[in-house]
C-alpha cells in the first residue's frame, strides 16, 4: 500500500507539497501512517528492555537505540545517583523504560493518546505495571486545554508549534508538577525530563516547589530558541533559563561537548536569534551538588 502511495504521490507532486505546507519535515512514510497507522510492533531494544511503537520514523529510531543516542547516556548517567524519575512528555515511554530498566521508579506524564496506548502495552510486556502513568499535560495552572497536532506521534501546547495543523486538536486535562509531586518524594533524588514541544517554560512555572525541594532534582529539558516556534525566536527562551538560574543552578549542553551555558551565552544568542550549538536539550544540575 505505501509502494502504491509513492506512485501516487510521483504523479500528482502537488498533493504531496501542499501536506508538507501543514506538516514540514514529515517523510512520505510518516504522511501515511499519520492517517492510516500500522499495527504496533514490539521490539526488544539495544538497551535491553521491549518497546512497542507505531510505525513512526523517530518510534524506530528509538527502538533500534539510534535516537538522541547522547541525551540517552546523560540520562542514565544521572539515573546512577536518582531515587526517582520523572518523564514529562514521555511520547511512547523509551526514557520512563530506561528508568524502569536501571531499577528507578518512575513516573510518566504523556497526553497524547496514540502514544499512550505504545506505552501501556510497553510497560506491561515488561512487567512494569507499578509504575505511575499520567494522560494529561502539565502547566502552571489546572484547568482543559487544547493540545495541538494531535493526530501524530507529537503534539503540543503551543498553537502553530513546528507547523503542526490546527485541524488537529483535542482538549486535554491539565495540572501541575507541584501538584503531582506534592511532598511524598521529600528527601528523595529525582531526575526529571521535559520535552513538551515548547510548553517548557510553563511547566516550570507549575514546579517551583519542585525546583526547591530538598535535595533538589536535576533536569534535562528541552528549550528552543528559533527551531520551531510559531512566533520565529522562543519569547520565554531567557526567562526559562533564569527561572533554574534563580533557584541556584547550573546548566550545561546534554550532549558530549557538556559545556556550561551562562546568561551572556543566552543574551548573544537571542541578539543574534540563533544559537552556536549542535544542540537544543540541557542539562541543570543544583549548584554545589
Amino acid at each position: 500500500m505505501l509502494r502504491q502511495l509513492r506512485l501516487y504521490a510521483k504523479r500528482y507532486p502537488f498533493l504531496v507539497e501542499l501536506y508538507r505546507s501543514v506538516h514540514p519535515g514529515l517523510v512520505l512514510s510518516d504522511w501515511w501512517n499519520t492517517y492510516f497507522p500500522k499495527s504496533k510492533k514490539a521490539v526488544l531494544t539495544p538497551l535491553g528492555f521491549r518497546l512497542v511503537s507505531c510505525n513512526y520514523a523517530a518510534n524506530r529510531a528509538m527502538q533500534e537505540g539510534t535516537f538522541e543516542v547522547e541525551e540517552t547516556e546523560i540520562i542514565r548517567h544521572h539515573l546512577s545517583g536518582a531515587d526517582a524519575f520523572v518523564d514529562i512528555g514521555a511520547n511512547i515511554g523509551l526514557y520512563t523504560c530506561l528508568a524502569r530498566s536501571e531499577g528507578k521508579y518512575a513516573i510518566a506524564v504523556e497526553p497524547q493518546p496514540r502514544n499512550l496506548e505504545c506505552l501501556y502495552a510497553s510497560f506491561s510486556l515488561n512487567c512494569w505495571t507499578d509504575t505511575e502513568v499520567y494522560p494529561l499535560g502539565l502547566g502552571d495552572r489546572h484547568g482543559l486545554v487544547i493540545l495541538y497536532g494531535a493526530s501524530g506521534p507529537s503534539a503540543s501546547l503551543v498553537a502553530g508549534w513546528a507547523a503542526f495543523s490546527k485541524r488537529h486538536q483535542q482538549i486535554i486535562p491539565l495540572t501541575t508538577l507541584d501538584t503531582l509531586v506534592g511532598n511524598r518524594f521529600d528527601g528523595k533524588k529525582l531526575l526529571i525530563k521535559i520535552d513538551v514541544e515548547g510548553a517548557e517554560y510553563s511547566v516550570l512555572k507549575g514546579a517551583k516547589n519542585t525546583l526547591a525541594m530538598s535535595p533538589r532534582p536535576s533536569w534535562l529539558v528541552e528549550i528552543c530558541l528559533n527551531e520551531y516556534h510559531p512566533a520565529g525566536l522562543n519569547p520565554e527562551y531567557s526567562a526559562t533559563f533564569d527561572m533554574f538560574w534563580t533557584h541556584g543552578y547550573e546548566v550545561r549542553t546534554a550532549d558530549r561537548q557538556n559545556r556550561l551555558v551562562t546568561p551572556t551565552d543566552i543574551r548573544d544568542w537571542i541578539a543574534a536569534k540563533r544559537s552556536n550549538l549542535k544542540t537544543f536539550n540541557y542539562i541543570f544540575t543544583p549548584i554545589g551538588k
